[in-house]
Parts: C-alpha cells; sequence; structure tokens
C-alpha cells in the first residue's frame, strides 16, 4: 500500500491504517508535538485549504512516535504529514509555515524512521534541499539579505528567519550524507557552515542549539580539503558543542556529539567525554520527543560500549 493509500485508509477507518515502520550529522531533537515557534496561533482568518492541509500534518506529525521501537519510528505518520504538507505548500506556495514544516517532517523520515531504498532516500533528500533553497531565496529577498550574511538590524526579522534557517542546513546536511564525494565539491560544507552561523547570529536559542550542534558537527567531523574545506577547524568544533551545550543543555544530541567529539579529538578529556555519554545513555526520553531522545540514547549507549 503506497502512502497515500495508507493515509485515506486512516481517514475512511479502513484496515491497515494502524502505524506501520540514523540521524543525520546535522541536528537531531528539533521538532515540538505542539508546532514549531514559527506557527500562528493568533491568527482570527477563518480556516482555508492551506491551512487545513497543515493541521492534518500537525496531526500526524504529533503523532509520530506512534508504535516506535526506541529510538526508530514506523514511518506512517511521519509519511502522512510529509502528503498533508506538500498539499498545502501546492495549494499555498508561498506558505512559510508549510515549507519549514515540510522540511522538518522530511528529517524526521530520513533520519528517523529506519532504513530507506537507496532511491527513496536520494528522492527526499533532493527534494529536501530544492526546496530549502526556495525557501531561503525567498526569505532573504524579501529581508534585503543575501548568503548567509546579515544585514544591521536583521536579527529584528524574528524567528522565521532563524527557523528558515535552521532547516536550510539540515536539509543541505541530510543532502550531503547521501551524496558524501559529491558533496564536498559543489560547496555543501561552506553552504551549511554559512546557514549555522546565520542561525547563531540571529537567535543562538533556535530549535535548541541548532546551529551550533550543527557548526560543531561540521567543524569536528567534515574532511579537510585543500581549497575546498581548508577552513575546517576541530577546536572550533568542539568549541561550538560545548557552547550548544550551554545554550541547550536539555537537547541530548549536543551531549552526545560533544562526548564523540572530545573522545576523538581531546582523548585527555575521556572522564568528561565518558560522563557525557553517560548522562545521555541513562536518560529517560522526553514526550514531545519520544524517538529522537531514545535514538542518542542508543547511540551513546552503543558508543560507550565501543570503549571498552
Amino acid at each position: 500500500m503506497t502512502p497515500e493509500a495508507r493515509v485515506r485508509a486512516t481517514r475512511t477507518g479502513r484496515p491497515g491504517a494502524a502505524a506501520t515502520g540514523r540521524a543525520l550529522v546535522a541536528a537531531a531533537a528539533l521538532a515540538t508535538a505542539a508546532g514549531p515557534a514559527w506557527a500562528d496561533t493568533q491568527s482570527n482568518a477563518p480556516p482555508d485549504p492551506a491551512a487545513e492541509a497543515i493541521a492534518a500534518g500537525d496531526a500526524h506529525y504529533a503523532r509520530r512516535a506512534e508504535g516506535a521501537r526506541g529510538g526508530v519510528a514506523q514511518p506512517f505518520h511521519a509519511e502522512g504529514a510529509i502528503l498533508e504538507y506538500r498539499r498545502a505548500l501546492a495549494l499555498d506556495p508561498e506558505s512559510l509555515d508549510a515549507r519549514l514544516r515540510l522540511l522538518r517532517a522530511y528529517f524526521f523520515r530520513g533520519g528517523f524512521c529506519g532504513p530507506m531504498e537507496p532511491y527513496e532516500e536520494r528522492r527526499l533528500f533532493d527534494e529536501a534541499k530544492r526546496i530549502a533553497d526556495e525557501t531561503v531565496k525567498h526569505l532573504e529577498a524579501g529581508l534585503k539579505r543575501g548568503k548567509g550574511r546579515l544585514e544591521a538590524g536583521a536579527a529584528r526579522a524574528g524567528g522565521s528567519a532563524a527557523e528558515a534557517y535552521v532547516w536550510a542546513a539540515v536539509s543541505w546536511g541530510q543532502w550531503a550524507v547521501f551524496h558524501k564525494i559529491d558533496a564536498a565539491w559543489t560547496g555543501a560544507p561552506a553552504r551549511i557552515r554559512d546557514l549555522a552561523q546565520a542561525v547563531i547570529s540571529i537567535d543562538p536559542s533556535t530549535a535548541q542549539g541548532a546551529g551550533y550542534l550543527i557548526l560543531g558537527r561540521l567543524h569536528a567531523e567534515a574532511p579537510r580539503i585543500p581549497f575546498v574545506t581548508a577552513w575546517v577547524s576541530r577546536p572550533q568544533g568542539v568549541a561550538s558543542l560545548r557552547r550548544g551545550v550551554a545554550v541547550a543543555p536539555e537537547n541530548p544530541a549536543l551531549r552526545f556529539f560533544l562526548g564523540d567529539a572530545l573522545l576523538r579529538l581531546e582523548p585527555s578529556r575521556k572522564d568528561e567525554a565518558r560522563a557525557l555519554l553517560q548522562g545521555v545513555a541513562a536518560l529517560v526520553p522526553r514526550p514531545d520527543y519520544a524517538v529522537e531522545d531514545a535514538h542518542y540514547a542508543e547511540e551513546a549507549r552503543d558508543r560507550l560500549a565501543s570503549l571498552r
């Protein structure tokens, strides 16, 4: 049964509607069950088809942990959310809400729902990158900004710009992981760097310190290629992850990746790294991030086991 058919089955009550079914370098635990910070909860305008599609997508997304096994979710509700957000975007191509929610759902489907067929991954990540680029281009045209460089006073644009940069960086990151070699030679690392730095410049706390997480992982893990990624700095990677933990200590992904980076890059801090990983391994997943937190708890336990 196709995703579309599964969603239709849910709406009509037909059999087969039950939920069926590693995360990216870029970020984790970025979404909230209640919806993103940029959601418009104040509008008194009457419902419209695009808004109704967004609401239907939100309902699916809020149920994304149903049937999960630890850090691996069943794909049914993530796919349902994607279908509804696509519908909303088709109805209102200018909708920033639809675009950012769609990118968020792509990230969850690609990172937390288990393996995908290679052609499905390619299609998912290619589409996410395309929509991310369109969204950033449109946003920056309206703000008179370019290439992630902020003009004086641009931070007053509010959370929407920061959220757009976060999800664009995440989408570029997933695409780069899938395409690997091609990504480095097409400027993906620099693009991800600029987007993450823009997020930090606007609001470092956006999406639980996601800008620091993305920038930290990039510097800590990206290969240093002459004339391409010679700017990559391992110390800056560790420093960025530390800043992220300070800004968003509740985000286990930041603590996990800081612990992992210390083990690889600063072995003299092995005890600190172990403590960070042990804390993540023992955490009780937050209700709003049940799958995401469980994923990093599992990753931390695996990393600790590798040290024995």
